[in-house]
């Protein structure tokens, strides 16, 4: 048991106060410690409260990964505020309906965000947070520092992720206190970490961070390692796959979790064989499915990760893992998603005669809704939240089969179609477009548009794509066009049907592939 059980997330700080000299956070030549770590957000906490930010404010959050951004994140927790991250690959658009959406009292954004932010929107620069932890300090404040959280309803909001829907613009999933404090605690108990379990000379774990920090698993990255007393080792840029294997021999690196893309990318690098990979002793895969080629290379790259590589699932709305495909499992069952962790339960809605409904999943990491729309029935009066995803459940393990969201995964990040469909449709010279995934064998997922042009109309896929930069985020622009002359195929209600346009697509490319004759599909791959 996680002991005394910690209601708010502001008092897992106290938690981490043990392990003062050890380094925590390193990017570069930085290097922080626990103490500077913790000295820096009582001095961003004290900024925050001196410019008026309180309990329940929201404090936005629009820079790349970095320490700063951690900071200003417990910051906010610590002042009972409502820590918001934006995704750092969003339009100036999309910023702006989130900013409308949430109503930040302030935004901490670093300079590319800063730019994307709508006039009048409060800023809190991440050079002057870079000055708070780089000013001296130990971090010897104990946990009844004024600044500490004065909230007492662990349902109260923690956390709101932006998650991309079927609708349109993302949605702000409202995480509480207790889903933050669940799932940390459901995580650590499965891998064995919990803080009551730790001596004082407990060595220090080294996770490698490559996820977003706006996504849940880069959350779950940080606060697990602060907790274990690890190590939290930051890019210096955009992912490289170079540099991730330079940081895993010179760090010595032993927990690395990513998106499958990151890991084919990794694998496929010449510098694979001649880097020290021994320390690596732990490699997670999720966001998108993990091929069994996959997981078998990195088995036979990394040896000694070689029992411990894991699928794992889950979705922002469940507010953490749901399941972990462990080794032993997936040599038997390489296209399982594993067993549900500790205190989750999933049942299958409505399975058909082989098993396979929608999957639904129940814990008290679960969200609390969606943010300014209290009229959602995804998660039901039980607790039950609908994923949206098709599964079925076999000897305790579940299969992820399909998804019935209108989505596509491309390389970790969700792209909702109606979305990219709605830009499209707005350009004068579209009558219909169609956006669906197609197979990537980097990606995963490569976004395809389907476009039927107006009559008398000329359009091209360069302006399609220039139309489409302006209000999208890079990987939300397609990279692959088909222009049709005959209307999109619908059912009888007038729905188009997306897997028969899919399939067909993919049916074409194959033909063109093996004929290696021109098409009237053009193809370009546009990486954010």
């Amino acid at each position: 048991m996680y002991a005394p059980r910690r209601h708010r997330v502001g008092e897992l700080l106290g938690d981490a106060l043990r392990w003062g000299p050890r380094d925590h956070l390193v990017q570069g030549d930085r290097r922080i410690s626990f103490g500077q770590h913790h000295s820096a957000i009582q001095r961003v906490a004290s900024l925050l409260r001196h410019d008026g930010v309180g309990a329940g404010d929201r404090v936005a959050l629009l820079a790349a990964s970095s320490p700063e951004w951690i900071v200003t994140w417990w910051a906010a927790l610590r002042i009972g505020a409502i820590a918001v991250p934006f995704n750092a690959w969003w339009s100036a658009d999309e910023v702006a309906h989130a900013v409308g959406d949430c109503r930040p009292r302030v935004v901490m954004a670093d300079a590319e965000g800063a730019r994307r932010l709508p006039a009048g929107v409060a800023l809190l620069e991440r050079d002057r947070v870079a000055g708070m932890i780089d000013a001296d300090g130990d971090g010897s404040a104990g946990s009844d520092d004024p600044s500490v959280d004065p909230g007492s309803d662990e349902s109260d909001p923690a956390v709101i992720l932006y998650t991309s829907g079927t609708t349109g613009y993302p949605k702000g999933v409202v995480l509480s206190h207790r889903a933050v404090v669940a799932n940390v605690h459901n995580f650590l108990l499965a891998t064995r970490r919990l803080p009551p379990d730790l001596a004082a000379d407990h060595p220090a774990p080294v996770s490698l961070l490559t996820v977003p920090l706006f996504h849940l698993s880069g959350l779950q990255a940080f606060l697990t390692a602060l907790l274990a007393g690890g190590r939290l080792v930051f890019l210096t840029g955009r992912f490289d796959p170079g540099e991730v294997l330079e940081l895993v021999e010179r760090e010595r690196v032993s927990i690395w979790a990513a998106v499958p893309t990151m890991v084919q990318r990794v694998l496929e690098h010449p510098d694979l064989a001649r880097r020290d990979c021994s320390s690596l002793r732990s490699l997670a895969m999720g966001g998108a499915p993990v091929a069994p080629e996959t997981i078998e290379r990195a088995r036979r790259a990394f040896s000694g990760v070689e029992r411990k590589v894991v699928n794992v699932y889950g979705l922002t709305e469940s507010g953490g893992v749901v399941s972990v495909c462990a080794a032993s499992d997936m040599e038997a069952h390489p296209d399982s998603v594993g067993r549900p962790l500790p205190v989750v339960e999933v049942q299958i809605a409505d399975p058909d005669p082989e098993g396979v409904g929608e999957i639904l999943v129940r814990s008290p990491a679960v969200m609390n809704g969606y943010w300014g729309r209290p009229d959602d029935a995804t998660v039901d009066a039980q607790g039950w939240l609908r994923t949206g995803d098709l599964g079925r459940v076999a000897d305790g393990l579940l299969f992820l089969v399909d998804r019935s969201k209108d989505l596509v995964i491309r390389g970790g990040e969700n792209v909702a179609s109606v979305h990219v469909e709605a830009r499209l449709l707005s350009h004068p010279a579209v009558s219909e477009a169609a956006v669906v995934g197609l197979p990537h064998p980097d990606l995963g997922e490569e976004v395809g548009a389907v476009v039927v042009v107006r009559p008398g109309c000329a359009v091209g896929a360069e302006e399609l794509r220039g139309h489409a930069r302006r209000t999208l985020a890079p990987f939300e622009v397609p990279t692959r066009w088909w222009f049709r002359e005959a209307p999109l195929p619908t059912s009888a209600v007038g729905k188009v049907l997306k897997r028969d346009l899919r399939r067909a697509w993919i049916d074409v490319l194959e033909d063109e592939e093996a004929a290696r004759r021109p098409s009237s599909v053009a193809a370009e791959v546009v990486e954010p």
